[in-house]
């Protein structure tokens, strides 16, 4: 029996496992625990003002807003009563106390606070340690535009961290603000940092359970003056990011401007939320998305029928802006939205554009004019998607619309009918996107890609283009027979998220199924056992020799056996699969009977130079060396290797993992230098890993390209990795880098006019979060060169 689509509540512990998978945990902000306060009772309806008690409420806001609450204390209205104008209570809850609650008490319809035109109908204002819920509030002036309005604004300035906000179970309504989109603009919720002499920042904000509908701009918004960092082309102020903020189970629709926009945040989530109907003005708008926010999590979501009228170049269900690092956009379904499914924008400048953002396990049925809009973004990952598109579509699969794209596309199913195609632009053409194992049925365009691994056979699936309203409503996508094309056909993808769109585990060693589906149930811990890497099977199965080598059962490193080489030069080999563009490390322990003759770990056939790690000591050895796969690289060359000497040569345990590599577009196969910078135009396709290399001359300022690398671990070794060249025997090409915390800078360097590989560590001081790589021509007047930069954490 094939699967249904959990329910939220039987997968909210997946959900838990599966972000911690992505990195962290993300869970619901808990509410604090709630002391004993005074409740306070407000009835609009009341002919006379009383004194807030049950029995003697207050009938306007301007007692509640002459009050200031304290911890415990509760604001309720009571229902089927309006109350006119903007509600501001004063104070704040408190860790210990708890927090100020409002809500209504009574019976029947939620009460109302009616804004009437104002500027906002709920404001609170350098607060802390609120729950606001269950009211009904709009906010309809005489002219719409006017000026900005709000449901609700919840505001810092100049006030550092305020902590605990819940916003839950509104109805919001009828908001006709302005089309401004700025720090102070028009939304149904509005959250926003203003001031620019003490940062300031939200944290632990769960907005959660909410209607909002008929809003000019934007349904649920956040914004900061805090916002500067090179990745949007500002310094001050400097980025001071949100922390712990949940956006989950909200529906927005019929809004001018943009549905959901999480700004300036780490690590946000924002889950199980429907929009529909957004962006219906006239300016560049989507329905989900983030931007200047790095580990932004997007899953569980539905998107569809978003606008793009004149004036909005966007228009898409979900988009990864610019200003972005490690955005992951998964299990959500998009549909019908006139823009396309999602966009990768870069298209607003800085030095950073989006990168390392991931877009899995999602179902796009009929999306509009473009299903992938790409507009800027650096090594990145599209796969294990489900695309389809009817016999009446023209929308195109892909349309490249602007620069600096560095996108891998991998294990998906383009299901197209219709009669789009593959739209490029000359600076960014097909070959700067890498195409692996990807399942293209219907129509196939003289446009469609070259890809490694394609299929073009039926997928088999359920009932394409059945889809309804609902993320449950796409069972039609999954895989029907055990006959399908897809199965076992895709290329591994390293921290692949652990789950499809329907909650089935995806493998992480075995070749998973293509598309958002994974139908069948490979065991992980068989194929690994088959590839033999620790030699436990007691020969050599999998691997291929070159000249005398044996497996050994004394003396292993773990377990029971190793590999011996018995003479020189000797190795075994075997192929691995990987992922392209994708950073790992080679691993292994080795050890020699005769102390000072080497063996060597390494990888070839990669797409980039033969990397390896060497030790000669007479004890069990751990070696390690990081490389980056090619733009079609499917699989590497793992290696043990004895070069010389006439003793045994042991090795076990050997390994390729994937890791983080915290340098961005570090084989500058975007065609760009971003975020690379000197002020100049710095490319060679004298490469050692794909077009082109980084350039370092004597015409740049110091010689030198340099990146800021970001979100780095305090007291933690890194590795710098590189392939570096001088274009002048004998001239010194160096990498280094200079860590944040006072410390030396670390370099390594080659004067050698063959690519070579290199590599320094250093360690992080007790705060530092962030480093400055550089590409370095330190002697000499020729060209340096340097390409497959990595940093990784040891």
């Amino acid at each position: 029996m094939r699967r249904a689509r959990r329910t939220r509540r039987l997968i909210a512990g997946v959900v838990v496992s599966l972000l911690t998978a992505c990195g962290a945990i993300f869970l619901t902000p808990a509410g604090t625990a709630q002391a004993t306060g005074s409740a306070y009772y407000v009835d609009c309806s009341a002919t006379t003002d009383g004194t807030g008690t049950s029995a003697s409420p207050w009938n306007s806001l301007s007692d509640p807003n002459a009050t200031t609450f304290a911890a415990g204390d509760q604001l309720l209205f009571k229902r089927g009563t309006t109350c006119s104008g903007t509600l501001h209570p004063l104070g704040s809850g408190s860790s210990s106390g708890g927090s100020i609650s409002m809500g209504a008490y009574g019976s029947g319809a939620l009460p109302i606070i009616a804004g009437a035109g104002a500027t906002d109908a709920i404001y609170l204002y350098n607060q802390q340690y609120w729950e606001i819920s269950n009211l009904e509030v709009t906010n309809t002036g005489a002219v719409k535009g006017a000026n900005a309005r709000r449901g609700v604004y919840v505001v810092l300035e100049n006030y550092g961290t305020g902590t605990h906000y819940k916003i839950s179970n509104l109805s919001i309504h009828d908001v006709n603000g302005n089309q401004s989109k700025e720090v102070d603009g028009s939304a149904g919720i509005q959250f926003s940092v203003l001031g620019t002499t003490t940062a300031s920042a939200f944290s632990d904000v769960d907005i959660d359970g909410n209607t909002v509908a008929n809003v000019a701009r934007s349904g649920i918004n956040m914004s900061s003056t805090w916002l500067c960092r090179p990745s949007i082309g500002c310094n001050n102020p400097a980025w001071t990011p949100w922390t712990d903020v949940v956006v989950q189970n909200n529906t927005v629709h019929d809004t001018d401007g943009d549905g959901i926009v999480v700004q300036m945040s780490q690590d946000a989530v924002i889950q199980y939320n429907v929009v529909y109907n957004a962006a219906l003005a006239n300016s560049a708008n989507a329905g989900i998305w983030a931007w200047d926010s790095d580990g932004t999590v997007i899953q569980y979501n539905e998107a569809y029928g978003t606008e793009k009228n004149s004036g909005n170049t966007d228009g898409q269900g979900f988009d990864v802006d610019y200003g972005q690092d490690g955005t992951i956009v998964q299990y959500n379904y998009s549909h019908d939205n006139a823009g396309g499914f999602i966009l990768f924008c870069g298209c607003g400048g800085g030095t950073h554009l989006s990168s390392n953002a991931a877009v899995r396990y999602n179902v796009s049925e009929n999306d509009l004019l473009r299903v992938i809009t790409m507009d800027g973004s650096q090594d990145s990952k599209f796969y294990n998607n489900t695309i389809y598109l009817s016999s009446a579509s023209t929308a195109d699969i892909l349309q490249v619309t602007g620069a600096w794209n560095d996108l891998a596309l991998a294990n998906n199913i383009f299901y197209n009918l219709g009669s789009g195609g593959y739209v490029y632009t000359s600076g960014q053409p097909e070959s700067n996107f890498s195409w692996q194992n990807n399942l293209f049925y219907g129509n196939h365009p003289s446009s469609e890609p070259t890809d490694t691994g394609k299929i073009t056979s039926d997928p088999l699936l359920t009932s394409v283009g059945s889809g309804g309203t609902g993320i449950d409503s796409v069972s039609g996508y999954q895989i029907s027979s055990s006959s399908s094309p897809a199965i076992g056909a895709g290329v591994v993808i390293p921290d692949n998220g652990g789950l499809d769109y329907w909650g089935s585990t995806v493998p992480s060693v075995c070749p998973p199924d293509i598309g958002a589906d994974q139908y069948s149930s490979p065991t992980d811990s068989t194929c690994l056992a088959n590839r033999n890497l620790g030699f436990e099977k007691g020969s050599l199965t999998a691997w291929s020799k070159w000249n005398t080598v044996s497996v050994v059962s004394s003396g292993a490193h773990s377990g029971t056996y190793a590999a011996q080489i018995s003479s020189s030069p000797a190795s075994i080999e075997q192929s691995v699969p990987v992922a392209p563009r994708t950073t790992y490390r080679v691993s292994g322990w080795v050890k020699s009977a005769v102390a000072g003759e080497v063996i060597n770990v390494g990888v070839k056939n990669h797409g980039g130079i033969e990397t390896y790690a060497s030790a000669s000591s007479t004890a069990w050895t751990y070696v390690s060396a990081d490389f980056t796969t090619g733009r079609t690289a499917t699989t590497a060359r793992l290696y043990c290797y004895k070069s010389s000497g006439t003793g045994y040569g042991y090795c076990d345990d050997l390994a390729v993992t994937a890791v983080t590599n915290y340098v961005v577009d570090g084989n500058f196969e975007s065609g760009q230098t971003v975020p690379w910078r000197n002020g100049n135009w710095s490319l060679s396709t004298t490469s050692s890993n794909g077009t082109y290399a980084g350039l370092a001359t004597t015409s740049l300022s110091g010689s030198t390209l340099w990146q800021i690398v970001y979100n780095l671990t305090p007291s933690t070794t890194y590795r710098l990795t590189g392939a570096l060249a001088s274009g002048t025997s004998g001239e010194t090409t160096a990498l280094e880098a200079k860590v944040y915390n006072g410390s030396a800078t670390t370099s390594a360097s080659t004067t050698s006019s063959t690519y070579s590989k290199v590599s320094t560590t250093f360690t992080t001081g007790s705060s530092a979060t962030t480093a400055r790589i550089y590409c370095h021509l330190s002697s000499g007047s020729g060209n340096g060169y340097c390409d497959e930069v990595t940093l990784t954490q040891q």
